[in-house]
């Protein structure tokens, strides 16, 4: 072909050629179209605005990953299921009832991967574990529950309840505090009894007898996140204890038990977390020395130059009560866990 010839082909190719960003991103990247927030093909979305891929079946079915989750939708939206963000299962020969389980605790044996915080469930089967005591005789109840749970490891534990029934009170409303905002001086490590509970934690009081477990539930809410700095998250941490009252404070006994907590965001929103606690033998209880529940945010905190503010309150409180004796099962070898992430 004449060089002519080419050079005006060439130019009315040019000129035919729609120039818009849209028409240069389809030759850029090969078949993807431009949307306001990111790139779609077929069943294929990215989105920038939330840092999420949508992947598509049908209009109403999709699964979408975002930072921290993996969720299908099956009916366009309305109905949602998370898929466990991680799961590991951990044999019985290195779990003894009753002593610290650490996720990653270094040398010879099989290692195991931390958590990102405590806000993970913990299954049991059992292997080899006595479930009746046929010398006490009557009605039998056998809990078993991962105590001290915070994203390194859990206690694992098991109470066998002799002589009656366990029963549960549920306290969801007229909590003594409901609400807590950060404290404006946070604790430099996990308080004592004898620190006082203040006007920015929630609290709730009970005179309530035979507590043998205690189930918080409470949000922590997140506003005005600003991102100074890129992607990234914005961590809330903070500690709930209970125990006996002793004025502003807990009485120096045996029922004090205190976990921390640990949650994080990347935008505004509300996150939802579980405590539990169990004992053995159960705390008294009086109108001077009731039960105490004292939720405590202490910290707010990013690496990636996120700030904003948190605000606590008390969703429920579950007390499971038993009037008969416990006794606490504790050896290796007696039941597996599989621990799986919320």
């Amino acid at each position: 072909m004449p060089l002519t010839s080419t050079n005006l082909k060439a130019a009315r190719d040019r000129k035919e050629r729609t120039n818009d960003l849209y028409s240069r991103t389809q030759q850029r990247v090969g078949g993807w179209e431009t949307t306001p927030s990111g790139l779609k093909t077929k069943g294929i979305e990215i989105s920038s605005a939330d840092s999420s891929i949508k992947v598509s079946s049908s209009a109403t079915k999709y699964s979408k990953l975002s930072s921290d989750k993996l969720i299908f939708t099956r009916d366009g939206g309305g109905t949602e299921f998370n898929y466990s963000k991680q799961t590991q299962f951990i044999p019985a020969s290195i779990l003894t009832l009753g002593s610290a389980f650490t996720f990653a605790p270094g040398g010879s044996r099989q290692q195991f991967l931390d958590y990102d915080d405590d806000q993970y469930d913990v299954i049991f089967t059992i292997r080899n574990l006595q479930t009746y005591d046929a010398s006490e005789g009557g009605d039998q109840n056998l809990q078993l529950s991962a105590e001290n749970k915070s994203a390194t490891g859990f206690t694992p534990t098991a109470n066998l309840y002799i002589g009656s029934v366990l029963s549960t009170t549920d306290v969801t409303s007229s909590f003594s505090d409901e609400n807590s905002t950060e404290r404006s001086i946070a604790l430099g490590s996990s308080p004592a009894y004898d620190v006082d509970s203040l006007s920015a934690d929630s609290l709730h009081d009970l005179d309530i007898a035979n507590v043998v477990g205690i189930s918080l539930t409470f949000t922590v809410t997140f506003s005005s996140v600003i991102d100074k700095g890129g992607e990234g998250l914005i961590e809330a941490s903070g500690y709930v204890r209970v125990g006996n009252k002793n004025s502003d404070a807990f009485q120096n006994n045996a029922a004090y038990l205190v976990s921390s907590w640990s949650t994080s965001r990347a935008n505004n929103g509300t996150n939802t977390i579980t405590k539990s606690f169990s004992y053995s033998s159960s705390p008294s209880s009086d109108g001077t020395n009731p039960i105490r529940i004292n939720l405590i945010l202490n910290d707010l905190s990013s690496d990636d130059g996120l700030t904003g503010s948190i605000a606590g309150a008390l969703t429920s409180i579950t007390y499971t009560t038993s009037s008969g004796t416990t006794t606490s099962i504790t050896g290796a070898d007696k039941v597996d866990a599989l621990v799986v992430a919320r």
